[in-house]
């Protein structure tokens, strides 16, 4: 019926996302209490509850990012990173999201410990961007240099030095196949990449981070994805990374 202009389609998630209390829960016993939706979730396969109970199917067959496949962590290594890094995928059009992971290196480890994931107005996400760049004392960040992304890596940068950042931007022009960059890439993110655990990102705080994992995971090969900018960004990072490794130099006898 989604050709039709008199259909429309009202689709309620048995829970909040935020705070995970039930959507469904009414007088006298009816409906879903909080408990009972934490005991059929815990019960279910991810997919199947996220279709049946959230309203989000997704293609399971052509599932880049399977939630299984995700390296998790609890919390960071007591020790210093090697390195503070971020990749920012700008926002184009309307309904596109900015999406700027931030990461701490460990060795070829990459720990995505916070991430700004938004769809709003240039001025409330370039705000976003800042205060995230600031706030974990990021060292590099690349951001993509389309139609918006050069203007916005300009103004963060002055917005950082002002602030008395540390964050030195760099730009970077895509012109490889979006959809070729992400499959290439995605060996990568899942080798080296560690994502917080389910278990430490409940709360509205953390609501950017869930957003960014529901579209890493939802990404499907075999049809058609509403937003592919999360996994995007991604394929970012594993440029970025692979970019910054320095060559390899190799000694041998002269032959003069």
């Amino acid at each position: 019926y989604g050709g039709r202009p008199d259909f429309r389609s009202i689709n309620i998630p048995v829970k909040d996302e935020d705070t995970g209390k039930s959507n469904f829960w009414y007088p006298y016993g009816l409906g879903y209490t909080d408990e009972m939706i934490h005991d059929i979730e815990e019960a279910m396969d991810r997919l199947d509850f996220n279709a049946l109970y959230m309203g989000k199917p997704v293609e399971r067959e052509g599932q880049l990012y399977p939630e299984e496949e995700l390296r998790r962590y609890f919390e960071l290594p007591d020790t210093e990173p090697d390195a503070i890094l971020a990749v920012c995928d700008t926002k184009t059009t309307g309904s596109d999201y900015c999406v700027l992971p931030v990461v701490y290196q460990y060795g070829n480890d990459f720990f995505v410990e916070d991430v700004v994931c938004e769809n709003y107005g240039p001025d409330t996400v370039e705000n976003s961007v800042v205060a995230m760049l600031l706030k974990h004392g990021v060292q590099n960040a690349q951001f993509e240099s389309n139609v918006a992304g050069g203007k916005m890596a300009q103004v963060c940068q002055q917005r950082i030095d002002e602030a008395g950042g540390r964050t030195h931007i760099t730009t970077k022009w895509t012109q490889s196949n979006k959809e070729t960059k992400i499959q290439v890439n995605a060996g990568w993110v899942k080798k080296h990449c560690l994502f917080r655990d389910s278990t430490v990102i409940k709360g509205s705080e953390w609501s950017e981070y869930r957003l960014m994992l529901r579209q890493l995971t939802q990404y499907t090969l075999a049809g058609k994805n509403k937003h592919d900018d999360v996994p995007d960004a991604f394929a970012q990072l594993a440029l970025y990374v692979d970019s910054k490794r320095s060559a390899k130099i190799k000694l041998s006898n002269r032959w003069f």
